[in-house]
């Protein structure tokens, strides 16, 4: 997953500095992600270079100055576009969490057609899993196929009662 989406989708939270920022993914998308310094620094020089963010440095007594970013217009733009566009494939799932975390910033509509994206993904899935569940060989296989299946249809059970939440048109 890209870091810079976290990034940009929690600074519309609030400015933040590098460690709240981290400190919010500990806590709060520990599940979707699991960003280090190492990765949000750069991160966040990055997006300071291309102007989505910017940075107010606030003097400390005896101690370096804090460093609180907040993001620009840019980056309020780059953030709108990814959170409507369809998921890269090799990180649906975890996308899919963090765009339905940021989802506020999406209008009704748009948040039924992610969540309805999302459940004919996992619809296809399940009917390939299904396919390919006639060729098994082995109980090891089995198993496999059963705990992904499995997964799939909590997931399907959880996609529904969103859509009963939020109320599909």
């Amino acid at each position: 997953m890209s870091h810079r989406y976290l990034v940009l989708g929690l600074l519309t939270e609030q400015p933040m500095t590098g460690y709240d920022i981290k400190k919010l993914v500990k806590v709060m998308l520990s599940a979707v992600t699991n960003a280090s310094y190492g990765t949000l620094y750069p991160t966040l020089h990055k997006l300071l270079e291309e102007g989505a963010v910017e940075v107010d440095e606030i003097p400390q007594k005896g101690r370096p100055s804090k460093k609180v970013y907040q993001i620009t217009q840019t980056g309020r733009d780059e953030l709108d576009y990814w959170l409507t566009k369809p998921p890269a494939n090799d990180q649906v799932k975890r996308e899919f969490l963090l765009k339905l975390y940021l989802s506020k910033h999406l209008s009704i509509p748009q948040l039924r057609t992610l969540i309805a994206d999302r459940r004919d993904e996992m619809a296809a899935t399940m009917q390939a899993l299904h396919e390919e569940s006639q060729e098994i060989e082995t109980q090891q296989q089995a198993w496999v196929m059963q705990y992904a299946l499995s997964l799939c249809k909590a997931e399907m059970d959880w996609l529904k009662q969103l859509e009963a939440e939020i109320g599909v048109a």
